[in-house]
């Protein structure tokens, strides 16, 4: 539950960035931004994001740490291939794309640093650092570029490379207070399975980054910055699911390790009704009042309303569904995970194509990608698990107040008060925690038993 406060901390503060930078420069200066911060998170995701992967599952032993196997991924691999990297875009007189390789490079020591506090149940540390701190470092950042009059693609870049830097120095503040004994184990890090798991965050990333770069080349930064504004749906929505199956990891490791499927199945269960909490209020948001949330952003978004909700409910729908990448990834079955992102991916691919005429190609191949992704995980978990870990009409009854709740937005006509949004969104979360209370015995009893 924690973990989930602080990560919507994280979405409120993340929001608030995307709203004044597109307003402060445009839906178009806000796609060029994105452009750039795709670019550094593809390269990360590509090269070297599956470190942190390994932090999760290794770590998870008590006591234990990897130094000597940090020390030659970063001596042999990271910074050669980034340094190959800044000279060969200053001999092809692109110099100023070295600023894209320094924020990959901080971006990694970043979460690096992150995975490893919280695999070692720094949980709070870990979460508050790379979610709240540097966000509020460039909604500062941004207040006062815009007070000077000085807020551009340059001063902004700088200012992201500033809120890892912030990030940085806490964990640093907070390593120096906790010096604490392990054993180096790194001759059990297996190279195979770093690279079975970069080879899921490579297609991770031509899902999650390399849409707003082709939409940038294929149509502009006007187009890019409106398929940036609807992927903020799912950001938010990772921001939902991402930070309770993240805090999991490590457990599933520890109870796939110990043979215990059951424990697993339970923990799975739990999350998906700890994430649906959240979900429910925020299906009401996104589908029933999308002109507030679009009128916020820019009047320019209104015309794409129709496509916003269908994504919306797409990417509101697989959040639905568990930690199932988290639950593969920590029980050996890092091969099904990515057989199933490749497959979601190569008919995203297919539909983007068939749908290149429209100026807005990218989310049709996203929503398509995510929605076959979540259904064939899903499966594949409630099959490992012999057994689906909430059934189908639990499942339902989950989505009824939402629905009802979208529903009367569009009969009496509320979809444009911030108020009634704030009201609908409000009611179906306190209705669902009330049952969940209810059903527990008590809200202590809702505590312990993980909702």
């Amino acid at each position: 539950m924690l973990s989930v406060i602080l990560k919507g901390i994280g979405a409120i503060l993340e929001i608030l960035v995307q709203v004044l930078v597109t307003r402060g420069i445009g839906v178009d200066g806000y796609g060029m931004y994105a452009t750039w911060i795709n670019a550094a998170d593809l390269i990360f995701w590509i090269c070297f994001s599956a470190l942190t992967k390994c932090n999760t599952y290794y770590l998870s032993a008590p006591g234990t740490k990897i130094h000597q196997f940090k020390k030659r991924y970063y001596g042999v691999y990271v910074i050669p291939l980034v340094s190959a990297a800044a000279v060969a875009v200053c001999l092809f007189g692109k110099s100023q794309y070295c600023v894209i390789l320094l924020i990959t490079l901080l971006e990694l020591r970043v979460l690096d640093k992150s995975s490893a506090l919280l695999t070692q149940r720094h949980q709070i540390i870990s979460l508050t650092g790379e979610y709240i701190l540097g966000r509020s470092i460039l909604v500062a950042g941004v207040l006062l570029l815009q007070a000077l009059g000085k807020l551009s693609q340059t001063t902004l870049m700088l200012l992201y490379l500033i809120q890892y830097v912030g990030i940085l120095l806490l964990f640093f503040i907070f390593q120096r207070k906790r010096k604490e004994t392990r054993q180096d184990i790194s001759s059990e890090v297996s190279l195979r399975k770093w690279g079975d798991y970069q080879r899921a965050d490579l297609i991770q990333s031509m899902i999650g980054q390399m849409p707003v770069l082709l939409q940038f080349f294929f149509t502009g930064a006007f187009e890019a910055g409106v398929v940036s504004i609807v992927l903020t749906v799912k950001k938010m929505i990772n921001f939902i699911s991402g930070p309770s199956a993240k805090v999991f990891l490590p457990e599933f490791s520890r109870l796939y390790r110990s043979g215990k499927k059951d424990e697993i199945r339970d923990c799975f269960a739990s999350i998906m009704r700890i994430q649906m909490l959240f979900v429910g209020p925020l299906s009401v948001v996104l589908v029933g009042y999308p002109h507030v949330i679009l009128r916020v952003m820019a009047e320019e978004l209104l015309p794409y309303t129709f496509l916003f909700v269908c994504c919306s409910m797409v990417f509101v729908f697989t959040a639905t569904l568990g930690p199932c990448s988290g639950v593969l990834q920590m029980t050996g079955n890092e091969k099904k995970d990515n057989h199933c992102r490749e497959l979601a991916l190569l008919v995203m691919f297919v539909v983007m194509w068939l749908f290149r005429s429209d100026s807005l190609f990218v989310l049709y191949g996203l929503c398509a990608q995510a929605f076959l992704e979540a259904i064939g995980k899903y499966g594949y978990v409630c099959y490992w698990m012999k057994k689906s870990p909430v059934g189908v009409l639990t499942y339902l009854r989950w989505w009824i107040f939402p629905a009802v709740m979208i529903v009367l937005s569009y009969l009496l006509h509320l979809g444009d008060s911030f108020l009634w949004m704030i009201l609908t969104a409000g009611v179906a979360f306190i209705f669902g925690v009330v049952c969940e209370w209810r059903k527990a015995g008590g809200f202590q009893e809702m505590l312990k038993g993980g909702l």
